[in-house]
């Protein structure tokens, strides 16, 4: 009824026993078959939509968190920021949006402890995300 979601780091592995549905609600969701992710540590987060409300005019950042590689899912997301994994050399996406009927949904992976909120550049990007998926931004 056009209310929001914001889900964090492993939510995307919350309801494995129902995630072809999850996945509809997710957009994308762990995959227990695929790598994990890289090993803990710093890596840098790039903004691949800086237009869109929740990044315009964030730029790129480091942080400390987990970069994850397990996600899986087929439906239509957009995707804000991603990150390269140090393993495999690809990009994966680190925050995302889509539209579930006439609700707004807000994913990030990024959130794994205390470290991981630490950055202000993280902050931002979950305070506008939150008011995105609240229709307040």
């Amino acid at each position: 009824q056009g209310g929001g979601l914001v889900l964090v780091h492993f939510a995307c592995g919350a309801f494995q026993e129902f995630k072809d549905d999850f996945v509809k609600l997710a957009g994308r969701v762990w995959d227990p078959q695929l790598r994990g992710h890289d090993p803990h540590g710093t890596f840098r987060v790039q903004i691949v939509d800086s237009e869109h409300p929740i990044t315009r005019g964030m730029k790129e950042f480091e942080t400390i968190d987990e970069l994850y590689t397990c996600l899986t899912g087929d439906t239509p997301i957009h995707v804000l920021a991603t990150a390269k994994s140090k393993v495999d050399e690809k990009d994966y996406p680190m925050a995302f949006v889509l539209k579930v009927e006439k609700g707004r949904v807000f994913h990030s992976v990024l959130g794994h402890d205390v470290k991981a909120f630490a950055s202000p550049k993280v902050q931002e990007l979950f305070r506008r995300g939150c008011l995105w998926a609240a229709r307040r931004l």
